[in-house]
């Protein structure tokens, strides 16, 4: 087996990764025991949310972490760089030779990561779910600032548009009584300037006939007042 992988990797078809041991946790199941977790069991609805912000990837590992994805012997991901890597054949001699690495590796076998690929695709199902029903919920909870705020304007500026036209209404009966009792000085301040002046003008009249009596009858006592 380590031939072939060499020589894929020398006709540039693969790429090998490097080496790991798999942690004792994550032993392949050799039927004396169970696992501790199933990776493929559903995911709980209380995961935690992961947000990407503007233009930030996806955080995959806290996902998967999230979603109790359990460490695999052979990891999707690197099934999917070796089908990468092998994209130069046909698909038939591609699987083939996939074939031919999993009967010729005991440490891994092709179940591994289609496992660890149904359970990842579950935890991405719970996490974009989460994500719309955050979604959802942001968006009746702005819909429901967005009224408040609506109506409180609404109230507000109504309030101000009344209290506008009681002052318009208040301004104008002030005019309105301003003119009227202008007017009213007015009239009795010309009224009392006619009466004057016709009392002015009766007093000199009657003053000249009786300083003419005097004159007339020569008594300069009384002409000189």
């Amino acid at each position: 087996m380590k031939g072939m992988l060499d020589f894929l990797e020398k006709a540039g078809l693969v790429k090998k990764d490097p080496v790991t041991e798999p942690s004792p946790a994550v032993a392949r199941d050799t039927g004396d025991s169970a696992p501790d977790s199933d990776p493929a069991a559903p995911v709980a609805n209380t995961m935690p949310v992961v947000a990407a912000g503007p233009g930030v990837p996806l955080n995959l590992d806290e996902i998967y972490a999230n979603g109790r994805i359990a460490p695999s012997l052979y990891p999707a991901e690197r099934l999917l760089r070796l089908v990468d890597g092998l994209s130069a054949m046909d698909e038939a001699t591609r699987l083939m030779a996939i074939k031919a690495m999993d009967a010729a590796d005991e440490s891994w076998s092709i179940e591994d990561p289609l496992a660890d690929a149904a359970a990842k695709v579950k935890a991405l199902a719970a996490y974009a779910e989460q994500r719309q029903l955050n979604l959802q919920a942001l968006e009746a909870e702005s819909q429901t600032r967005l009224e408040a705020v609506a109506a409180r304007q609404e109230k507000v500026v109504g309030d101000i548009r009344k209290q506008i036209s009681e002052l318009e209404a208040l301004a104008s009966r002030e005019l309105t009584r301003a003119a009227q009792e202008t007017a009213t000085q007015e009239a009795t301040l010309k009224a009392a300037q006619d009466q004057t002046a016709r009392e002015l003008d009766e007093i000199s009249r009657i003053s000249q006939q009786l300083q003419g009596l005097a004159v007339q009858f020569g008594n300069p006592n009384t002409a000189q007042e």
